[in-house]
């Protein structure tokens, strides 16, 4: 799958976990939690191109419990391209989870 929408949308659901996420307006709104646990409307970020929403994911994985099968996994990513962890693109950090999230 291409970066773009569509894989935001996946990670926004199957990562970060919103909720009935559809488009509308030309962009892809869902439902997600704030911090006192209830469930707030939003736009969904772009995770895929956004540095600074990238690192969400990473905190994500952290609250949940699979940094260590995150940070394997990103670095097989990195190392077919061939670059350090740190260097690792929004795109990647995406993927990374995603497969982890999978398994």
């Amino acid at each position: 799958m291409p970066s773009g929408p569509e894989l935001n949308v996946l990670v926004a659901e199957r990562v970060m976990g919103w909720k009935d996420v559809q488009r509308q307006d030309g962009r892809y709104w869902g439902r997600k939690q704030d911090k006192a646990g209830r469930w707030r409307r939003a736009a969904v970020r772009n995770y895929c191109e956004n540095p600074t929403d990238a690192y969400l994911i990473d905190e994500r994985i952290k609250q949940v419990g699979l940094l260590e099968k995150y940070l394997k996994e990103l670095t097989k990513i990195t190392r077919a391209k061939k670059i350090p962890l740190e260097w690792a693109s929004p795109d990647q950090r995406c993927r990374a989870a995603l497969n982890i999230v999978r398994k």
